[in-house]
């Protein structure tokens, strides 16, 4: 029995290299913020997690979660991320009802085990606007979120207001 695939390209952006490493560098500040807290999450819960699960001191509590707290945020960045890298050759993005596809690389926004929770246009630096996806899976703990943020296309605003409306 095959498998039919329920998607519909809504957009194709093609960026200039200027552009493409603008976006880059946006993102890559949001995404730095994101881990900076991560990192503040970990080492604060990590260390008084220790203190009273496992009644050690203080200081060995801080001194057990402070790599963590670097090497995870850090980790996370390096590995979540490959498609935020600068002097791309033909950036583009296509957006589809279901996945985002950056220079050959996919991100799931729903499927089996995600689902796309919200869409919105923010504001980024140099007046540049964002198309922000929210998107939600299902773990043991709980859900999780993260975000995918692309950059509009300056003559591409109406574009992405018709993304919006339809996908919402």
């Amino acid at each position: 029995m095959e498998q039919t695939i329920n998607f519909k390209l809504l957009a194709t952006w093609e960026y200039s290299e200027k552009e493409w490493n603008e976006f880059v560098d946006i993102e890559k500040a949001n995404k730095k913020e994101d881990n900076i807290y991560f990192g503040i999450g970990i080492l604060v819960l990590g260390t008084f997690g220790l203190m009273i699960l496992r009644q050690t001191s203080f200081l060995m509590g801080l001194l057990f979660a402070a790599p963590l707290a670097l090497l995870i945020p850090f980790l996370r960045f390096k590995f979540s991320y490959p498609h935020l890298k600068k002097n791309a050759k033909k950036p583009y993005i296509k957006i589809f009802s279901d996945h985002l596809e950056i220079n050959k690389h996919i991100i799931d926004l729903s499927g089996k085990r995600k689902r796309l929770k919200n869409i919105k246009i923010i504001d980024a630096v140099n007046q540049r606007k964002l198309l922000e996806f929210d998107v939600q899976w299902i773990t043991a703990k709980g859900p999780t979120n993260d975000e995918f943020r692309i950059l509009i296309p300056k003559n591409k605003l109406n574009e992405a207001t018709t993304i919006l409306k339809t996908i919402k």
